[in-house]
């Protein structure tokens, strides 16, 4: 397990993660909302390894973090006006959509009931490396059902089992994203967090 301080070695932790990932690793990295956990979809032995440690059901799927709008195209050939509406509102920011209509090369791993969960986040590293690799899969860094780390002390010591840590300091919204679901009628909210749902609510009128 390697770690780089992403203040002061900022090429050097996206060369790093970079190679980590395209070998097949898994890499942990801070986002806007809570650190999380990733490898690319491409590898299952690595997805894997992130279920095993966090503890997390595999019949929950793992979301995907991607550089910009432009990375949907990877997963999903939904392309509704209120996916693109809330992209262009709330991307890169806190903000997770569900959308249908999966390639059909998707990891089982990542989808659910023919859906997949996205995200571009509000955090240059993260958006700099999905832009170099591709849509990473990725969930919050902690065992499943327990408290998301906001620094990497806060991390239970089995996530010490990853190829690559990055820090980063302080995650700056300090909770898990908003979750909403589009494609099948009206958008549904799944969670509530940094972003209320009346803000989305309001931006779909």
């Amino acid at each position: 397990m390697g770690k780089i301080d992403l203040s002061s070695e900022t090429d050097t932790a996206l060369i790093e993660a970079t190679n980590v990932l395209e070998s097949g690793g898994v890499v942990i990295f801070p986002t806007d909302t809570v650190y999380g956990i990733g490898a690319l979809p491409k590898f299952s032995d690595a997805l894997e390894r992130i279920y095993a440690i966090k503890k997390r059901p595999q019949e929950m799927s793992l979301p995907l973090l991607l550089s910009d709008m432009t990375q949907v195209n990877d997963c999903s050939t939904f392309n509704g006006q209120e996916l693109q509406t809330l992209a262009k509102v709330f991307w890169p920011g806190p903000l997770t959509l569900i959308l249908p209509d999966v390639l059909e090369h998707m990891n089982e791993l990542l989808t659910q009931n023919g859906t997949v969960a996205v995200r571009s986040p509000d955090h240059d590293f993260v958006r700099g490396l999905c832009a170099k690799v591709g849509p990473i899969a990725a969930t919050s860094a902690n065992i499943h059902g327990q408290p998301t780390p906001l620094r990497i002390s806060e991390m239970p010591e089995s996530f010490d089992s990853a190829d690559l840590i990055i820090d980063g300091g302080e995650c700056s919204y300090g909770t898990a994203s908003t979750i909403i679901e589009l494609g099948n009628g009206t958008p549904k909210v799944i969670r509530e967090g940094p972003i209320p749902e009346a803000d989305l609510l309001s931006a779909l009128l």
